[in-house]
């Protein structure tokens, strides 16, 4: 009995030594109460011949805060808290959608939200998950499960390094497609 106990305690702390990288990756982001950044996002559409480019900042707050304020070329704000995703634009003004009523919102924003909150669970509910790289320097791509969502969204690709979301890359199902790459302070 002895000697188990002695085993027991030598083994227990390389117990989470074998988790795999998106483990890994997923304590490291859940980890972070906050992010504040800035973003340079580029939509390739079918329709232009070059991309249309926006600026803006990022926000996430634990657990299920995230604002998108695009500054230029014209102010946009999304923000989404809990369950309620607000829009405001200067063309139509502030309004609030119920996620629960969207299936085809709610895999796009909990894209970001969920894998920067770390909810490996929540991710797994929307999305097929491919992990490649290690910690340092991993890309995560969602592949949405639910048809609603799959008419819009063929893929979100997710780049990182440790506990920070470096590239949002996101692939619609007729082809356009948008880059955004993070700066976090």
């Amino acid at each position: 009995m002895k000697r188990r106990v002695v085993v027991l305690m030598v083994c227990w702390p390389l117990a989470g030594f074998g988790d795999d990288g998106l483990d890994q990756v997923m304590r490291l982001l859940a980890a972070v109460p906050a992010v504040q950044g800035e973003f340079r996002e580029e939509k390739h559409l079918a329709v232009l011949q070059e991309p249309l480019i926006a600026t803006g900042k990022l926000y996430y707050r634990a657990p299920n805060f995230l604002r998108k304020q695009t500054l230029a070329p014209q102010p946009e704000d999304y923000e989404a808290d809990g369950d309620w995703l607000t829009v405001e634009t200067p063309a139509t003004g502030r309004r609030q959608f119920d996620l629960n009523g969207y299936p085809q919102l709610r895999p796009l924003v909990e894209a970001i939200r969920a894998t920067q909150a770390g909810d490996r669970a929540t991710l797994e509910r929307y999305y097929r998950l491919e992990f490649q790289g290690t910690p340092a320097d991993w890309t995560l791509r969602l592949t949405p499960l639910a048809e609603e969502a799959a008419r819009y969204i063929a893929a979100v690709i997710l780049r990182g390094q440790n506990e920070r979301i470096t590239g949002v890359e996101t692939l619609e199902a007729d082809g356009d497609r948008s880059v955004m790459g993070l700066t976090v302070r």
